[in-house]
Formats: C-alpha cells, structure tokens, sequence
C-alpha cells in the first residue's frame, strides 16, 4: 500500500459525451450481446488495432473476421510491430480513422498501445485522429490491454498481492505494480480488466490512492461495460466492480485503508456516472428474508486475490443474513515478504442493498453500497506456519484422538481382488458407516460397499444421506449421534463437490459433518474414496485437466477451461489432495492447485492405492499396489505474475507401499525398492509431458517465433526423486 499520490494525464479533456465499450477480456467469438451492442454504437463500421498483440498478424485478422461475422464493416488498421510508432503517423491511417470513426483495440501489451499512439508523451497523427472521431460520436472499443489504456492513469502491470505488499514500483524489475500514462478515453476514474478472474481487487484499490482517481472500475472477463454519455451499463457473463475512496480512511503506518466503499453491477444493470448509483437491471428484485442462505462467514481461508475470491465472498452476503452476518474476510500471504494481506467485505452502515432476479434459477446479483478495508502486516516465522496449516486443516472444534486416522484412497477398492479392499476391511473397526452422498446413485453405491465388506467379515451400515434429503436428515437427532459414536465412517468416491455441498449444506457446518469431527476426537478413522479423498482437504480440485490447469489456470466453475478449486472438508490438513493420478494424468494440475492457494505440499494417490495419515496428519504410511507422490512447491521459486505460471524447482517423491512420508519434511522413509518408485515418478512425468506438451517446440507464427505454451523439464534422480521446472505463458499483458 501507498500513500504517494501523482497523476498522469493528457490535456485533451473537453465536455463531451463519449461513446464507449470496455471489455475486461477474454471477448469470446460468440458474444453476440456485446458484438451487438457495440455494433449499434459504432453504426456497423469499426477499424481494429492488433497494436498490444505480441502476435499481430495473427490477432488482427481474426478479430476483423470475428467483427464481420457480427455484420461489421471492419479493416485492420497497420499500427503494430515494429513499424509501430512511424505507422501511428500516418495520413492514410488517420484517414481511415476519419473515414471509419470507431476503433477497437484488442489485447495484449497495453505499453504497446500507449508508445505507439503517444510516445513519450506526444500524441500521434492517429491518435488526434481517434480524439477526433470520439468527440464527434464515434465509438472507442477495447479488450483487456485495449481496456487498461481508457484511463488517464493506467495500471501496466503487477498483482494485487505485490501492490498490497510492495505498493507502487518505479521500476518494472522491481516488485510492485506499475502505474503509466494511459489515453484518457474514459474520463470518470481507473479501469482495470480480467478482474474477478484474476483477483484484481488489491492493485486497483492501491491504483486509485496513488493516481488520485476518484473512481476505480473492475471490468470482468468476456463482459463489457458501455458507457453512452453519462450512463455506463454492464453486459456480459459476469459484471463489474466500481470502487470510490471518497469516505475511505488511511493509516499509513498501519498500511490499513478502511471505509472503501464500492458496488457490483451486474449484467443488465446500469451506473449513472454522473450521480454516483447503481440502478438495478430489469426483473431485479431486493433480497428478501425468505431468500436468506447464509447465516456465517464462510469457513474456507482461501486467497482474497485468488480467481472469484471476491466475488464470491460478495455473493454470500448478498444471500446472507444482514443482522447475523453483515461482514466476511480472507487474506493472502505473501511468503517473499513474510506478509499477509487481509481484506474485510461488508454491508454494514444502513445504506447497503441487495438484489437477485426475480425468477429463473441462475444466480445472479447487484451489490449498492456496500464497503470493504485491506490491510497489510508482516508475520512471523511461527505465524507463517500457522497460516499454512490452518489454510487446510479444521476440526471443527473436535480436536481429533491420538487414534485417528484419515485413509484416502486413490479409486475405489470395490473390485473383489483388489489389494485395498482386504487392506480397508482390515483397518475397520466396529460398525462401519457408509454416506455415499458422492455418488449419483448414492443407494446404490451404499449397497456395493456394504456387499464387498461384508465379503470380508465387515458389518456395514448406509447412512442414507444424500444432496437431496440432507436439510432433512441433518435435523435427526439420532443420525447425528449414531454417527458420533461410530469407529469407521466411508466417505465413497463419485462428485467430491456434491459431497462437500451436502456436508457444508449451503455453506454451513451441518450437524452431520460436526458429528463426524466428534468421531474422530474419539478416535475414528474416516476413509475418503476417489473423489472423496480430494474432499478431505482444506481445499478441493473440483475439476479440469492437468493441461487446462497449466495453459489457463483457475476457472470459475466446470463449465469453463482452467482447473476448479472449492472449499474442502479440511479433516487432512497437510496437503492438497488428487486422486486417480495416473489414468487421469493430474500430476500437473496437482502443482497448480498447490500454486494458485500458496500451499506447500500436494499429495497424488495412484489407483489401486493410498495413504493412512495419523491423528495429526503428520506422518503418512503408503498403501496398496502402487502408491502415491508427494508435490513439494518452493515459495520462492514460484510466480503468478499477471496470469502467467512459473514454478522452478518442484520436488517430485514417490512414496511406494510400506514407505512412510514426514510431513514436516517432505521427506520418506523407504521400505519399497528405491528404483521401482523412481521408475515408477519417471513414467508419471513422462506422460504428464506427452499430455501437455507432446512434441511442441518454438511455435514460427507470421512475423516471428515464439515459445510454445507450456513448458516441462524434468531432472530425475534415480532415487524416486526429482524436480520439475514449470512454465506456462498465458497471457503475458493486460
């Protein structure tokens, strides 16, 4: 955080009434509500900059085509590339500007746009051009870096964890987010772009103290926000943030800025600019009593900068109780700096409000008015450790006996000849329980579980709890104490969200989660199957595939590329958890998880194996037939640097049956043949490279060369150990 203050700007500003479309990134072709929308403002005739692109050869000509599938007339204009800053002086292209009116930057290096149209300062003949044609109507258009360049002050780079920490860097090699002259378009505050996705809360807020904007504008991915006159409104697939610092309060000593007030407009709704308020979209309706859902701040610790954090915690207060539960929190840890970033979201202060559709089933939301303070603190060694292990772990007040266990298993063992089947049926103690509230038939599943124990002399009982009746049966007394006293609870494999909703029903410990804590404080051993055993973390991988993980990273829900991180039960709070990690290939999305939540250690269970953790989770024995690999993150060799992911030097271990695994360490203890587990890691890594990369070298593109996507090197020791380095370049701007 910063309390310096300076502003860049132009001196073209003159009262008019622009016509504008901000788009926060990631356009997709089939947006035809955007498309549309922006087509009735330009008059149907728009020139596009592929300016930003790294690519522009490429970039430009798709973003024409995609333009004249929407029924544009659409030219590219040639300001790109090296060539940039001279074409930028052009008559002819000036005059296409004049012929044309609208522009459309797309995205990629907002730097590239600002040096090209205005270097050092200085406007070009295409620039005045552009000013020109907004002054007289035309539409000025622009995705991500095409986004960020709207301000007078624009954000060029950094994450909001390095702006909380580090605040405003003057040089780019510095850590800190950096602040540059953008071109002004947009005259009412700050923009910033991809901002729910990338969690961009923190650097816009640290933007707006030190530029002076009065107002900051969060615009998500594939959504726009069109700005006609002194009216700007939110279409897209989610919405858009607007912050103002009018009332907020620093204490720079503290690095605490309170008082933020801020609200969310959402698809359909509107925001006068002129008077400062969110107008609700049509079929909006103010949240009753009746919709209340939520009644206490979320229990997860994920990172307040993490992908849809912040909307997230947004959404259930909005669906919470006002009264009850009028403020939630989160915060992330930076380990370079050994400090933590605390944000506080509230409705509190009597002029919050609330709306959500009137009818239809998917969520939707509109936030006025509400408020939020973000402070930074440096921690300790010991505090630091602490936040580690409490980010996974959670016992829900039952402090778990010297006797318990947590068996995780990475497929089911229901196959008569399968190795740990006879190996479960022989940790079971008593009456087992069976909630297959997993599976999509969870009777059914109940019913082959009992079948298969029973095989080996093991009584078991389905606890008959499932998505559809748990509101009900969490309410049964006697359930709830049949499960406290049980000594063996099997937690099958299936949906691992459809588990955790079920247990943590509409974000709240129910009772039968409660009484399976209580079991395990009696010392309880409690077997998570499959997806399950994913379950049993602090946080869970809900979905996506090694290769979505690496090329886009955190993705909003199933329906979408990227890998799908939820909040877990927490019962094994030493690592996050993956399963069925060789025929799914998962060990890469494993280290992203561990990446994107600032966790430590990643545990991959083999199918036909597992691990039995101990009462403290701090030591894991290796069962069945093949076994599992623990994923060792260094903090300090790992980067999330605007989107792209590096991660040098992750320690890979195998652990095969017998070896036993120090959590404290990372460390294990061998009683398998060495050589066997490392033969066994190096087949993993291989086929996680053949999934990922395959045979992709430098990719030649017109105009130049460029590095593939991802890239995997793998340095094996032969002692089943090795490091892998991890690069991912997404986008590298914006």
């Amino acid at each position: 955080m910063t309390g310096r203050r300076s502003i860049f700007s132009f001196a073209h500003r003159e009262e008019f009434h622009p016509k504008l479309a901000i788009v926060g990134g990631r356009l997709e072709d089939d947006n035809a509500a955007i498309y549309d929308e922006m087509r009735r403002l330009a008059g149907g005739r728009i020139v596009v900059f592929a300016t930003a692109s790294s690519v522009p050869e490429e970039v430009g000509p798709e973003a024409v085509g995609v333009f004249r599938a929407h029924g544009f007339d659409a030219v590219l204009a040639g300001v790109h590339g090296a060539g940039a800053v001279g074409a930028a002086q052009n008559k002819a292209i000036a005059d296409l500007v004049e012929d044309y009116g609208s522009v459309y930057f797309t995205g990629g290096d907002q730097a590239l746009i600002t040096g090209a149209l205005a270097p050092k300062g200085r406007e070009s003949r295409v620039l005045k051009a552009i000013r020109k044609a907004q002054r007289n109507g035309a539409l000025v258009a622009g995705s991500s870096a095409g986004a960020a360049i709207m301000s007078d002050v624009m954000i060029s780079g950094g994450t909001s964890l390095e702006a909380a920490t580090y605040g405003v860097a003057d040089d780019p090699d510095h850590p800190g987010m950096l602040l540059e002259p953008g071109l002004g378009f947009f005259p009412w505050g700050m923009v910033d772009q991809h901002f729910i996705k990338r969690g961009r809360f923190g650097r816009l807020v640290v933007g707006m103290q030190a530029s002076g904007a009065k107002l900051g504008f969060g615009i998500d991915e594939n959504t726009a926000l069109f700005v006609d006159g002194k009216i700007a409104r939110v279409i897209g697939e989610y919405g858009a943030f607007v912050f103002h610092l009018e009332e907020a309060q620093v204490d720079s000593r503290r690095r605490l800025i309170e008082n933020i007030g801020f609200s969310y407009a959402d698809n359909g709704d509107s925001y006068d600019l002129e008077a400062g308020e969110v107008v609700p979209g049509p079929g909006k309706r103010p949240v009753t009593r009746r919709d209340i859902t939520y009644n206490a701040p979320a229990r997860s610790l994920r990172n307040v900068f993490a992908a849809y954090t912040l909307y997230d915690l947004v959404a259930r207060l909005v669906l919470g109780d006002p009264e009850a539960y009028p403020t939630d929190r989160a915060r992330a840890i930076e380990p370079k700096a050994g400090c933590a970033t605390s944000v506080e979201i509230s409705r509190r202060g009597g002029r919050a409000a609330a709306y959500i559709p009137g009818g239809g089933r998917d969520f939707r939301m509109t936030a006025v008015d509400f408020r939020a303070s973000m402070q930074t603190r440096r921690l300790n060694a010991a505090q630091l450790a602490e936040n580690r292990r409490a980010a996974l772990s959670r016992d829900y007040g039952e402090k778990p006996g010297q006797q318990a266990r947590v068996m995780m298993l990475g497929s089911a063992p229901l196959d008569p000849g399968s190795p740990l089947l006879a190996e479960l049926a022989s940790y079971c103690e008593g009456q087992v329980g069976v909630l297959a509230a997993a599976s999509a038939e969870p009777r059914a599943a109940a019913r082959e579980y009992i079948g298969a124990l029973q095989s080996h002399g093991v009584e078991a009982t389905d606890l008959a709890v499932t998505i559809d009746n748990v509101d009900r049966r969490m309410r049964e007394e006697a359930l709830v104490e049949q499960i406290a006293a049980l000594r063996t609870i099997i937690l099958t494999g299936g949906n691992q969200i459809r588990l955790v909703e079920c247990l943590l029903y509409r974000g709240d410990v129910t009772p039968l989660l409660t009484a399976i804590a209580r079991a395990r404080a009696a010392g309880a051993m409690i077997v998570g199957v499959s997806g399950a055993a994913s379950a049993l973390s602090g946080f869970m991988i809900g979905g996506g595939t090694s290769y979505e993980a690496l090329r886009f990273g955190i993705a909003s829900d199933m329906g979408r590329h990227g890998l799908v991180i939820q909040e877990g039960l927490g019962f094994f709070g030493a690592a996050i958890v993956d399963q069925k990690l060789s025929s799914s290939r998962r060990l890469g999305r494993l280290a992203v998880a561990c990446a994107e939540e600032g966790v430590r250690f990643g545990l991959g269970l083999l199918e036909d194996s597992g691990v039995i953790a101990n009462h403290d989770n701090s030591q894991l024995t290796a069962t069945g037939a093949r076994g599992a690999v623990l994923v060792e993150l260094d903090s300090l060799k790992t980067e999330l640097q605007g989107d792209d992911f590096i991660a040098g030097d992750t320690r890979l271990c195998f652990a095969g049956p017998g070896d036993v695994i120090d959590m404290a360490t990372g460390t294990v203890t061998r009683l398998a043949p060495a050589a066997a587990s490392a033969a066994a890691l190096d087949t993993l890594v291989d086929e996680l490279i053949e999934e990922c990369v395959g045979n992709a070298g430098p990719v030649t593109a017109p105009g130049g060369t460029h590095e593939a996507h991802i890239a995997l090197r793998y340095r094996s020791h032969e002692d089943g150990t090795g490091y892998l380095d991890i690069e991912s370049i997404r986008d590298r701007h914006g």
